[in-house]
């Protein structure tokens, strides 16, 4: 799971350098970046993403998970649990007995991580 995190962490810096405005996405499938590279989370995960062009901030669980992972890189980083060298995790939010794919807290800022008990 992690390297799958990580490997959209990489995708996202990709995507948000060539960004002029914040962007707010949420991938659960195939997902074309760039000149058309492509990249799939693993089965059953989702990642929450939102980047401007100096950072970004990033969540992702599987559906069956019991925490999601997120992180943040860039500058411009704020609040006590958002070094970008690090990986930080939290109890996955409540899951619908109906999603196929993992959601995970909405990241709405591209300098924090959302959520109130990141560690």
């Amino acid at each position: 799971m992690k390297k799958q995190i990580l490997k959209a962490f990489l995708v996202l810096a990709i995507a948000g350098a060539a960004s002029s405005a914040m962007a707010t996405t949420s991938i659960t499938g195939q997902t074309t970046i760039g000149n058309g590279n492509t990249f799939s989370p693993s089965s059953k995960v989702g990642i929450s993403i939102t980047a401007i062009p100096t950072s970004y901030a990033a969540g992702s669980c599987h559906v069956n998970g019991t925490k999601e992972y997120g992180t943040v890189g860039g500058t411009g980083i704020t609040g006590t649990y958002n070094d970008p060298s690090k990986i930080y995790s939290e109890n996955i939010p409540t899951q619908s007995s109906t999603n196929t794919n993992g959601v995970p807290t909405s990241q709405s800022s591209a300098t924090a991580l959302q959520g109130s008990s990141w560690q």
